[in-house]
């Protein structure tokens, strides 16, 4: 962490953001979408940011909150800040977000309101998830959109010297001579001539509408851009074009950007560091060449293994994962990544939900013959919060020790099997009443993005596994040193 009179300081810094969308029947709020999950990280002036995932990840949603073209629910973002105001903000989000998710004691308690106390006024006055719209518009001068497809984010009844010069007109106190003369500088910047100035959007290439929109977007040299999948819809010798203006202009206006893209090729050209996010959270974060040749995160792993090799004679292993990403509405509990991942542990959160089905499958004759013996299930009743499913019985029973140790050699078979991590996430198993058995699951744990290696970020409990043996195996020398000593 930055000292607060550092004379340096993050140009963004986005504060444990979240975004989460209604679900609505009848009028009645019925769920929530949680498009965007606890997002923080930090990005630096002139530096490029990228963001990978699958379709539905939440890239789009974690932009589009940033420039507050959607309210955050909840978290804060600050941008261009003074270095030593800025780092002071991080020093007290990172102290209160660690207060608040400790060990709760007293001290801790009074330790949280003093931190809140001192940052209520702070991000009343700088957090764009705070600040008034008049406060909001003076900044989105400084921050601005490339949007997905150029020919709807590009209003067709307007010329495009009136597209280009409207962020000008509306964000900036540029009279009109400086706009003109603005827009001639901006249309030869971009590759295009001064007659395309008095054109309609319909009548561009979709690379020529894409140009357009980065020329307005740029138009009021703004400190960062959000750049939302600028090349997917192209083709790929116009991605080419398109990437390498977006190169010369950010490093000849010093502009930071966040990259949103599914294209990992095209990441990695273009990012100085990458975000992996999955179900609305990020997953694993660090530089451009970590990411792509120490990637530490099972899901990047299987991410990454997708791409195709540029030499067809060597051998690479693909991930394929198992299933389909899980919605957002009801993300697994624990790693919301635990139900694909080949490497999981049984604290990655495995609850009742994921093993009703499993277990109704236990017990079927043709997977496991001496499930006959077993008193028949007419019911499985699952309790997510109490981690723990009832099995009904259609009948009491009198010899409980022999059910129970059947059941015991069924989950035994099954935890010996291919994908038994599941079976082994049960801690005990008892009846509770003359017809029903209750199945015990271990307490979970939720990772966490935590710092494994220098800049290194990732949020997966078998680091911080490693980290803590890593830890203990360094202290063991020195305490025996010590007992030598002594």
């Amino acid at each position: 962490m930055d000292s607060t009179n550092s004379s340096e300081a993050p140009l963004l810094y986005v504060s444990h953001v979240k975004k989460y969308f209604d679900i609505t029947s009848l009028f009645r709020n019925v769920g929530k979408v949680r498009a965007v999950d606890d997002v923080t990280f930090k990005l630096n002036s002139g530096e490029t940011l990228g963001v990978v995932g699958e379709t539905g990840c939440g890239k789009t949603t974690l932009g589009r909150t940033i420039l507050q073209l959607i309210p955050a629910t909840e978290g804060n973002i600050y941008f261009d800040l003074d270095a030593p105001l800025m780092n002071k903000i991080i020093e007290l989000e990172e102290s209160a977000y660690a207060a608040g998710n400790g060990e709760k004691t007293v001290d801790s308690k009074k330790d949280l309101n003093s931190l809140l106390e001192e940052l209520k006024p702070l991000r009343s006055k700088y957090s764009l998830t705070q600040i008034g719209r008049s406060e909001l518009k003076r900044t989105r001068a400084k921050m601005q959109p490339v949007f997905q497809d150029p020919f709807s984010s590009l209003d067709p009844r307007l010329l495009v010297k009136d597209i280009i010069a409207e962020p000008m007109r509306y964000l900036t106190n540029m009279d009109e001579q400086q706009i003109e003369n603005r827009l001639y500088e901006l249309i030869d910047r971009i590759g295009l001539s001064e007659d395309h100035l008095y054109r309609f959007p319909h009548e561009f290439s979709g690379g020529q509408r894409q140009r357009i929109g980065i020329a307005r977007a740029i138009s009021i040299k703004p400190k960062l851009l959000i750049l939302d999948e600028p090349t997917s819809a192209l083709d790929v010798s116009v991605q080419a074009q398109i990437l390498n203006m977006l190169s010369e202009i950010r490093r000849d206006m010093n502009i930071a950007s966040l990259f949103i893209s599914h294209h990992l090729n095209v990441v990695e050209i273009m990012s100085d560091r990458v975000a992996v996010m999955y179900l609305g959270k990020i997953v694993e974060l660090t530089s451009t060449e970590k990411i792509f040749k120490n990637m530490l995160h099972p899901y990047t792993k299987a991410l990454l293994s997708a791409i195709p090799s540029h030499d067809p004679r060597l051998k690479k292993e693909v991930i394929l994962l198992e299933g389909e990403m899980p919605s957002p509405a009801s993300p697994p509990t624990g790693c919301h990544f635990h139900t694909r991942c080949r490497e999981v542990l049984i604290n990655c959160g495995w609850s009742p939900q994921d093993l009703s089905v499993h277990v109704s499958e236990m017990f079927e004759r043709t997977r496991n013959p001496e499930a006959r013996d077993f008193p028949p299930v007419m019911k499985i009743e699952i309790d997510n919060p109490g981690l723990y499913l009832d099995l009904q019985l259609g009948q009491a029973v009198s010899n409980k020790d022999t059910v129970l140790d059947l059941l015991d050699r069924l989950i035994k078979k099954e935890q010996s099997k291919p994908n038994g991590i599941r079976f082994r996430a049960i801690s005990k198993y008892e009846f509770v009443s003359d017809s029903t058995i209750r199945i015990n699951l271990r307490k979970f744990d939720v990772p966490t993005l935590k710092e494994y290696s220098k800049d290194h970020y990732v949020s997966c409990l078998i680091y911080e596994k490693q980290k803590q043996k890593d830890s203990s195996q360094i202290l063991e020398p020195i305490m025996n040193e010590t007992d030598e000593q002594n």
